[in-house]
Formats: structure tokens, sequence, C-alpha cells
């Protein structure tokens, strides 16, 4: 049985964040209406949480966090979470954003289930902080929806 780490799961939420930002381009891309470009293209260049709060640590406090090796094996945010979404070229802003909306779920089930593991407080302070930005960001795009802003 293979030993899960930090490091593990930062990647496997960096190749989600990636696979959103690429799919927000691609929406982008091919959408008629403007509105849902202009959501898109800022949604695909907003999707880098996980280096910045990286960034913001020292190399021996990256290596100490992301070597800590987790009890279980977070079981969210994977290609699963885009099963069924179908964003047609004509979709408006607010089927953009409910999409969005899910997609930060799987991102927040994931560092919730990480939180629930015994972690050092280092650990916890960075999954907190991951945490606390997607629940923002999904607070955020429910907000805009509701403004009917696009």
């Amino acid at each position: 049985m293979a030993v899960t780490t930090i490091d593990d799961v930062l990647k496997h939420a960096e190749r989600f964040e990636q696979m959103l930002s690429d799919y927000y381009t691609e929406l982008s891309e091919h959408s008629t209406r403007e509105g849902v470009r202009l959501l898109t293209d800022y949604m695909s260049r907003h999707r880098v949480r996980i280096k910045e709060a990286l960034s913001e640590l020292s190399s021996e406090q990256m290596h100490h966090i992301c070597s800590t090796p987790l009890r279980y094996e977070p079981q969210a945010a994977d290609p699963r979470c885009f099963e069924g979404v179908n964003v047609p070229p004509t979709a408006t802003a607010a089927h953009v954003l409910d999409t969005a909306v899910t997609f930060d779920e799987c991102l927040i089930k994931l560092y919730r289930q990480v939180l629930q593991q015994p972690l050092e407080q280092e650990v916890k302070e960075l999954f907190e902080s991951l945490l606390h930005a997607e629940q923002r960001d999904e607070i955020e795009l429910k907000k805009i929806k509701a403004l009917d802003y696009f």
C-alpha cells in the first residue's frame, strides 16, 4: 500500500486547477456570448491558488509540509467532477457560474478530507487557507450570479 503525502494531494489539486483553467479557456474561445467569454477568461487566469500559497513558504517549510504523510487518501477533486458537465457555446453566464461553483465544491471537499485527518499545525494552516480561499470564491461566484452581473 502506497503512502499518500501532502505533496501528492497538492499535485493532484494543481492538476485539477489546470484542468479547470484549460476548461475555462476552451469555453471562453467557443462561447457565443460576450459575458460568458469575459467570465471564463477571468476564471481561467485565476486558478493558481496552490502555487500562490506555496510561494509564501520557505523551502524548508515546503519540504516539511509536502513530505507529511496522510493516514487516508482523500477521494475528491478528480476528473469525475467533470462528468456530466456540458456547457454548450450558447450557455448563459448563470450556467457557467453554476458549473464553477460545482468545481469549487470539489476542491472544498478535498481540502476538508485532508483537514479531517491528524495534521501538524503548519499543514493544517495551509489547508485551512486553501479551504477558505475556495469558500470565498464560491460565495463570490454566487454573488455574481445573484446580481446577474453578466
